[in-house]
């Protein structure tokens, strides 16, 4: 009995070997204790409800901003760098939220509306590569009250009930930057961009009265025009049909299309990611896209009656100066803004919008195609490449309702062409085939002809007569 009660005693060489094992386990014990446990404080509720999307600002105080509805269930909103406080309020914010394609975080900068000096008098809010500028005018009176710099010293978090009056001086700033989206608190994701758009009955309305007036009204339609709608129709077609072999093939239409045949929102990586990729796409997120691109085509067929002339095109060169029959013909307008006026780069309104915020030029096409909400009080930050946009922005929509840019031509021939009024470059150049790999020679590639056209007077007609 006693032997079974106590322990036998061990040897002092023992006591030895086990001694550095028992070290090093608790050391790794303490190492997947203290990495454990990180993780876990990282995967917390508050924490995880809203991941904000890398790379993540560097504050050195940072202070998380919550709200709290009357369960006191909290939802993350965002962060402000406690540093940057003047006078009691922080400067800096951060905002995390989501939209039908994916996480988006929006920087605020309050410091160029409190600095006299500096004379933007905006508060200046930057997102992946874009900068906005946004004429308040004052502080968020309500958050200035609360003198958040004051309440947070002794506290890295900070709560807004969410039915107070601080919750709309909150979302003042996203709404002016983003007027389309409909700022919505969507459970533990957090904050979300909620768009508006008509079902796939009303969609599909829109594109067969658009066909209608296409191909009834108009004596030459235009190519990218017509392709736009087609591939729309058989987008909207394979999504009312729920068939999963259709959708795979309008997919792999809008894969290996030209970018300029794809309406302004299929263009967007992510919307195609996120509709083309998963084995079921979200219908919301199809008929949101599709609604951009009846927007499209609508305000683009109004542009077609509006400004542009149908006239001909004519090669007559003598036989003697003419060594082929068949010519390439190639016109490229001349960069005179059409459709969208003249405006110093800081005046320039812009906003964003979840489907075309990858691009600076589509934001601008969206913006004068009326595809978003004007915001006179959001302009694009003055950049260098802002100029450039623009005029990609202003070919865009000419090329988009132009007949054709590019075709083949018989000498003696004419051909009927629609295009918006301006001027244009063209090029002629020997025809030697449909494939580049056909062009033997530097002779055959090198324009024969160059020059420029006016395209402005009633039933305009172009003839080349030499070169």
């Amino acid at each position: 009995m006693r032997l079974s009660t106590w322990p036998s005693r061990k040897s002092r060489s023992s006591e030895t070997r086990v001694r550095p094992i028992l070290i090093a386990a608790s050391s790794s014990l303490a190492a997947i204790c203290f990495f454990g446990c990180q993780n876990l404080w990282n995967s917390s509720p508050n924490s995880s409800s809203m991941p904000a999307p890398e790379p993540r600002p560097v504050y050195a105080a940072s202070v998380k901003v919550y709200l709290q509805d009357d369960a006191k269930h909290e939802m993350f909103l965002g962060e402000f760098d406690r540093a940057s406080c003047v006078n009691g309020f922080p400067q800096q914010w951060s905002y995390y939220f989501t939209s039908v394609v994916g996480q988006h975080r929006f920087d605020l900068d309050y410091a160029p509306l409190l600095d006299q000096k500096s004379g933007s008098g905006a508060l200046v809010v930057k997102t992946a590569q874009q900068r906005y500028h946004l004429r308040i005018g004052t502080l968020p009176s309500t958050i200035v009250a609360r003198q958040l710099c004051e309440e947070t010293k002794e506290a890295d978090t900070v709560k807004f009930a969410a039915d107070a009056p601080e919750k709309d001086d909150l979302l003042s700033a996203l709404r002016l930057a983003a007027p389309d989206c409909q700022f919505e608190y969507d459970g533990d994701k957090g904050l979300a961009c909620r768009l508006q758009h008509p079902n796939s009955k009303e969609l599909l309305t829109q594109l067969e009265t658009l066909k209608k007036n296409m191909t009834t009204k108009w004596n030459h339609q235009p190519y990218l025009l017509i392709r736009r709608l087609t591939l729309a129709m058989q987008m909207l077609d394979a999504l009312r049909r729920d068939s999963k072999a259709d959708w795979q093939k309008s997919c792999r239409i809008v894969k290996y299309s030209l970018p300029n045949e794809l309406p302004l929102s299929f263009r967007s990586k992510l919307w195609r990611d996120k509709v083309c990729n998963d084995s079921k796409p979200d219908d919301d997120t199809v008929l949101i896209g599709l609604d951009q691109a009846v927007r499209e085509l609508q305000t683009l067929s109004r542009r077609i009656e509006e400004a542009s002339l149908v006239g001909l095109f004519t090669l007559s060169v003598p036989r003697d100066q003419s060594a082929s029959k068949d010519y390439w013909v190639s016109l490229q307008p001349i960069e005179i803004p059409l459709v969208m006026s003249e405006v110093p780069p800081q005046t320039m309104s812009c906003v964003w919008h979840p489907l075309f915020f990858e691009q600076p030029e589509q934001q601008l096409v969206a913006i004068d195609l009326v595809q978003v909400p004007h915001s006179d009080k959001s302009f694009c930050a003055p950049a260098p490449s802002l100029a450039r946009a623009k005029r990609e922005a202003d070919i865009y929509v000419r090329s988009s309702i132009a007949s054709e840019m590019e075709f083949q031509i018989s000498n003696g021939q004419s051909k009927k062409l629609r295009l918006p009024t301006g001027d244009y470059r063209y090029s002629v150049s020997q025809f030697s085939g449909p494939f580049p790999d056909e062009m033997t020679s530097t002779q055959e590639i090198a324009p024969l002809s160059t020059g420029h056209i006016s395209w402005k007077s009633a039933r305009p007609h172009l003839v080349i007569k030499s070169w």
